[in-house]
């Protein structure tokens, strides 16, 4: 009996650590290392092998995963596992094929993909996903790619001096000089600002103190520090920006400028022509500074045009004197898709 109870209670520790550790998980990815360190100490305190036992549990999720997806293959997606005689002997039901596919010409195809196109092109993707035939026409057709790159490069707020300099017919001949009229070609190499989400600068660093007066401790204590940078852009020109201790999961979803968090300012953006047409500035205005910030958007691995990289960061008094602001501590931002918001 009292070996029972002791199993009990070891099983309900190793679960107590497990679920600890895991908010330490989720605390990690949004970024707040500080909170996840906290986790997973309270969680070694409780069980000293909860990590390897974590690992553990997710290795054994993973192989269950790949084993149902193996028979899902295996059987085919509508097919199901006999589990009687009578299942076996059952005839098998033809599967019809897509006729509207052989019904309509790709003309259609392709304007109902124009549509698609214009309303995300997370949508656009998806519906590559679906069949050979729409992943030909997505991906293997000119449509689709000018569709995009006329309706995305239309809503970028390019620098006003720049804009009186270049008119309509010159831009048009630098984008046939620089990639040719290729619409493909120059979504992958001509940077453009997304709105339909926010972009998202997680910081940590590491702060030192000192010991009390008359410690006697040879170590002086250390202080992550945890903060986030907000960017979400309209296409009049305006953005909303933040700084905040907030994670993305209180920040996101409300995160516009009808219901402007505390602490966030409204600023002005605009792109440059220097680094290929991505030089990103975003400028606001105080009582007694402007300031402006200057990044480049650059690419995170195969994500095109998903990253803002800093450049320079500055304010400018009213007696004309300008204070650049350091950038040591600072990350870039990425981009993260936002479905809705409340």
């Amino acid at each position: 009996m009292s070996e029972q109870l002791v199993s009990h209670e070891k099983d309900s520790a190793i679960e107590r650590a497990l679920d600890i550790w895991q908010k330490g998980v989720l605390k990690e990815k949004d970024g707040s290392m500080s909170d996840a360190i906290n986790f997973y100490r309270n969680a070694l305190r409780i069980h000293d092998n909860v990590e390897k036992i974590y690992r553990k549990k997710l290795h054994e999720e993973w192989e269950l995963h790949k084993k149902l997806q193996a028979l899902e293959i295996k059987t085919g997606p509508h097919e199901t596992i006999p589990t009687s005689t009578t299942d076996v002997e059952r005839p098998k039901e033809e599967l019809l094929p897509c006729w509207i596919l052989e019904m309509l010409p790709n003309d259609i195809l392709l304007r109902i993909i124009k549509y698609v196109v214009l309303s995300s092109g997370e949508s656009w993707v998806n519906l590559s996903l679906t069949c050979s035939t729409f992943n030909k026409l997505c991906f293997h057709s000119t449509t689709p790619f000018q569709t995009f790159s006329d309706f995305i490069y239309s809503k970028q707020v390019y620098d006003k001096q720049t804009v009186e300099f270049k008119t309509k017919d010159d831009l048009k001949l630098i984008e046939r000089d620089l990639w040719g009229g290729d619409d493909r070609e120059m979504i992958k190499n001509r940077p453009f600002v997304k709105f339909q989400g926010i972009y998202i600068s997680v910081v940590n660093y590491m702060r030192y103190g000192a010991n009390a007066e008359g410690s006697s401790s040879l170590l002086s204590p250390v202080q992550m520090i945890t903060y986030y940078r907000y960017f979400r852009f309209y296409e009049d020109g305006r953005c909303l920006r933040l700084l905040t201790t907030d994670e993305p999961s209180k920040v996101v979803s409300h995160f516009s400028i009808e219901t402007k968090p505390r602490g966030s300012a409204i600023c002005f953006w605009k792109l440059e022509f220097d680094y290929n047409f991505g030089q990103l500035i975003v400028t606001r205005n105080t009582d007694k500074y402007d300031f402006i910030e200057e990044l480049q958007i650059r690419n995170q691995g195969r994500k095109v045009h998903h990253r803002l990289k800093w450049l320079r960061s500055s304010a400018i008094a009213e007696d004309g004197s300008v204070s650049e602001c350091s950038l040591r501590n600072e990350k870039p931002f990425f981009f993260s898709r936002v479905k809705s918001y409340i």
